[in-house]
Parts: C-alpha cells; structure tokens; sequence
C-alpha cells in the first residue's frame, strides 16, 4: 500500500560527550525520543551505544527533507560507508577503504578482506560536504541542521577547502538549544523584571508531525473544489478531480491551482536545465512568489495517499481530566472514556505515542561501539484489555533504521 511523504525523517550524528572522539550516525523519524533511547532514558537504543562510559551523547547536526524512509536509509548507508558507496567515484573519496590480508592455515591461500575504517569527526563532516554535493543527492529537498558551534565551524572550514558546488536551495542552520535557568536566577530576572519564557529550541523544537501543514491542505482541498477556479493556471485546461494529480500554490491567498505535468515543465523550463527530470523550485505562474516543489508534492501526497494520517491531523482531540473522583458515576465515566480512547488507539496505531509500540531487539553487528551499527525498528502496537496486565517486554535496544532495506537501495 502507498504511503505519503513522511512528515519528517532526519539522518543525525551523535557525538559522545565523554569521549568525544565516540561518534555514531543513525536515521530517525524522531530525533527526541531516539535521543533518549541512545541514552538510556528510555527502552530502545543501539548496542554501540549502550555503555554507561559513552553516554551521555549529544546530538551535533541533522539532515533532513528526505521524500521517503528509503531514501533517508540510503543516505544513512552511504553516510556511513563513504568507502564503499557508489554514490560518490572512486576518485572523488576522501575515504578510503581498509583492507586485512589473511593466509588460511589449511590451504594456504591468500585471503582478503575490506574493513571499515574508524572515522573521526573530520572525516564525517568533509563526507558529508561531499554527499551532498554528489550526483545522486544533489536535487533532493535537503537541509543540514547543527546543533553544536564547533561542528558547523568544521562544516564551514570544510565546504570552503573542498570548494564543492552546493545547491543553494540546500539550507545550512545553526540552532542553539536553551541554557537552562536555575531557580535562583529565575528569581532574580523575575525581580528586576527581565525574566523571559523560555522557547523550545534545538531538536525540542522540531515537528515530526504534519501539524504545520494543516493550513496549506485545508486551502488546496478548498480551491480544488471552486468550481470556478477548476481550471489549470498553465494550460488553462480543466482540473478533473478523478485524476487527483493536482498541485495548489502554497503561498499567501494565491489558489492557483495545475496539472503537475503542465507545473513541472514549466518550473524545468524556468531552471534551464535539460538534464534534470524533476524541478527542485519555480516561481509560481499565479503570484509569481518562489515556491519549493517539495512543498507541493508533500501537499499532494498527504491528500491522496494519507487518509489515515489526514483523518488524524483534523481529529478533535480530547481534554484530559485534572482531577481524579471517587464518585462512583464519575469512575464509571471514566471507565468508559478509557474503553472508547484504547478503541481509537486501536484503530489510529499511527498516531500513538511510543510507549504503545514494543521493539525488536537490536541485531548486534561486528564493529566496536564507536562505530554504527544498523538494524530493525518493527513496531507492534498493543492495546489493553479492560483488566489491568503486564506490558510487554521491550528489548534493550533497537534501531530506527532497516538493514535490510539499507542494503538493497545501495
């Protein structure tokens, strides 16, 4: 079954802060909760890091703005294997790869074997300069997020000695997360009147949710059925909602409305480039504001292909209940709120918090816990009956990411 355009995937590299030279690169659809699970907060977690000597670890960049899980698995793998991949020539690697000869004492034959080489941060930022600069990634929607000042200095130090073409649209942030404030300088800001409500920042601060794009699906879904403005802003031909393939101006008030065909060519014709396939970015024919084609095609995925996570995105939640009663009609309207809310748990699994899945454990791989390892994250979701009973054992640790998916796109 198809499935739309998830509303985020990053790929992240962990820092160890005890040992700093300890790093780690995963994939996530939830970089808080992962985060904990890397540092023993919560079940879940990767063996390599694991180690009560490692943690905690910090969470130094993100990329993000992948089209599906499967590519964010593809980057991931080649992100780790900047040695093997085929995504960067030969010739253009800055790593490379090791290689173990071996004599069998049987036979006698000369034996060889690739090894992954321990990279250090320096290694993992230049890579990732080249990564995203490469054939294969260079038109993806991408964003590079740091979290840390001296690892974007290091992005910085290193985008300008390898002189390597970035696409523009590819945005490169530094976000500092909140110093926390002690009881006793809250006091004294309070006092002197200068006291500030803290904002969510760092990954605290990031949507995993389509919640920003509620606006935005609300308006298309409104100018696609005006029948007024049925037609496309391009060909001037007439939008048939049963083919569904209809992208929506995203910007302002404008509902200029296309055959994703008609806006695709004219965004390519816009960019000058014959060789590409797929736009990256127009100005739209209607407001002529400059609109992302990733916006669009996420829009238009959600509509036709999430149902389940459109139902949800428009779904009245319920006002959880301040104070507990003993009143024997209120535990019975209790009881039946419980009942009705573990129901529509059951029948909306995707919108569950994690504590209603249980993992797989991780699958150990070969390499020390400084370096990544890679295996399954197979949610299972569970539902209480009306008796009370044990939740189900989680494994130690697990991985966000799919090994075996890693291995066929590469």
């Amino acid at each position: 079954m198809e499935k739309p355009i998830p509303a985020f995937y990053c790929c992240y590299l962990l820092r160890s802060t005890v040992h700093r030279s300890a790093l780690y690169v995963g994939s996530t659809p939830n970089p808080v909760r992962r985060l904990k699970q890397h540092n023993g907060l919560s079940k879940g977690g990767a063996v390599r890091t694991s180690k009560d000597g490692m943690r905690p670890w910090e969470m130094t960049c993100i990329v993000t703005g992948f089209p599906s899980k499967i590519a964010a698995l593809q980057f991931e793998w080649a992100w780790q294997n900047t040695h093997l991949t085929r995504h960067i020539p030969v010739d253009e690697r800055l790593t490379q790869a090791l290689i173990k000869t071996r004599i069998s004492p049987r036979s006698g034959k000369e034996r060889k074997k690739v090894v992954r080489p321990r990279l250090s941060l320096t290694d993992r930022i230049s890579n990732l300069v080249v990564l995203l600069s490469v054939k294969s990634f260079e038109r993806w929607p991408l964003s590079v997020t740091f979290f840390s000042e001296d690892v974007h200095r290091m992005w910085e130090r290193w985008r300008k000695r390898l002189n390597r073409s970035i696409r523009k649209s590819i945005s490169v942030t530094l976000e500092k997360g909140i110093i926390p404030t002690t009881i006793s300088a809250a006091i004294d800001q309070h006092a002197s009147g200068t006291l500030e409500i803290p904002v969510p920042k760092g990954i605290d601060a990031i949507d995993v949710t389509y919640e920003s794009m509620k606006p935005q699906v609300v308006k298309s879904k409104a100018a696609i059925n005006d029948d007024q403005l049925a037609l496309c802003t391009c060909c001037r031909g007439k939008l048939r909602q049963e083919h569904s393939m209809i992208l929506v101006c995203p910007a302002g008030s404008c509902n200029a409305s296309f055959h994703i065909d008609c806006l695709s060519r004219d965004f390519l014709h816009q960019e000058k480039n014959s060789d590409a396939m797929i736009p990256t970015e127009g100005t739209c024919p209607g407001c002529r504001s400059t609109v992302q084609w990733a916006d669009l095609v996420r829009n238009l995925s959600l509509r036709t292909r999430g149902q389940k996570e459109f139902e949800a995105l428009f779904k009245t939640k319920r006002k959880k209940a301040t104070k507990a009663s003993t009143d024997p009609d209120s535990m019975n309207a209790a009881a039946q709120t419980v009942a009705s809310h573990d129901h529509d748990a059951g029948n909306n699994a995707d919108t569950s918090e994690e504590d209603d899945w249980t993992h797989i454990d991780d699958i150990p791989g070969e390499d020390g816990p400084m370096s990544e390892g890679i295996s399954a994250d197979v949610p299972i979701p569970w539902s209480a009956g009306k008796e009370m009973r044990a939740a189900p054992k989680l494994g130690d640790t697990v991985e966000d990411s799919d090994w075996d998916d890693a291995e066929l796109v590469e």
